[in-house]
């Protein structure tokens, strides 16, 4: 299902650029970094024996492509991200003891709008939002427990890109999941962190 529900949001979103003049699009690659938090429903969040992990460091590659035309303020695009957290701890409170091992994964498709922001029409700066669809999950272990739970999720993104070169980007993005699951544990989660990458 997660992966069914994936494939069709890229599909979406692939299909949605379809008539856009081959000349203007621009396929990219890219690799990012940084931290992921995640927002706990009541019953993890008022547990009374541990605390559940909140910080995570991130690692991610993306893919995708921007059309339209070079020098217009109004670029749009799609993109497709993995992430991947470490393993963090769940501890007890009193004695801060490890009870368990956290980590999550996420996957999302996202359109994307580009709307450039700096007044020099030699490097681009933009603004952009984007949103889509995907699956995200997270990693359980404790004892005899060892599960991985899933459940498809709302993706929005806000952030900035800084054209280095017609082929280099910096990115600075953070992307926000809302899981659509009852009862997953996990009532939403970001990703704020930077990405580098490569236009063909």
């Amino acid at each position: 299902m997660k992966s069914t529900t994936l494939l069709f949001g890229a599909s979406a979103v692939i299909l949605s650029v379809a008539g856009a003049n081959a000349t203007e699009l621009k396929p990219f690659v890219g690799i990012g970094m940084g931290i992921q938090g995640v927002i706990y429903d009541n019953v993890i969040e008022d547990n009374p024996n541990s605390y559940a992990p909140k910080d995570f460091i991130a690692f991610g590659i993306e893919g995708g492509a921007r059309f339209g035309d070079y020098n217009k303020i109004y670029n749009g695009g799609f993109s497709v991200n993995i992430d991947t957290t470490d393993t963090e701890k769940e501890s007890q409170k009193f004695t801060n003891e490890q009870v368990a091992k956290i980590k999550t994964t996420s996957m999302t498709a996202t359109y994307d709008n580009y709307i450039r922001i700096s007044g020099d029409k030699a490097k681009r700066i933009d603004l952009v939002l984007g949103a889509g669809l995907g699956a995200m999950n997270y990693h359980y272990e404790k004892d005899n427990i060892d599960d991985t739970i899933w459940s498809t999720a709302f993706a929005f993104k806000t952030g900035l890109d800084f054209e280095l070169t017609k082929s280099l980007t910096l990115s600075a993005t953070v992307r926000w999941l809302l899981p659509t699951r009852e009862h997953y544990g996990i009532a939403a989660s970001y990703i704020a962190g930077g990405a580098i990458k490569y236009s063909f």
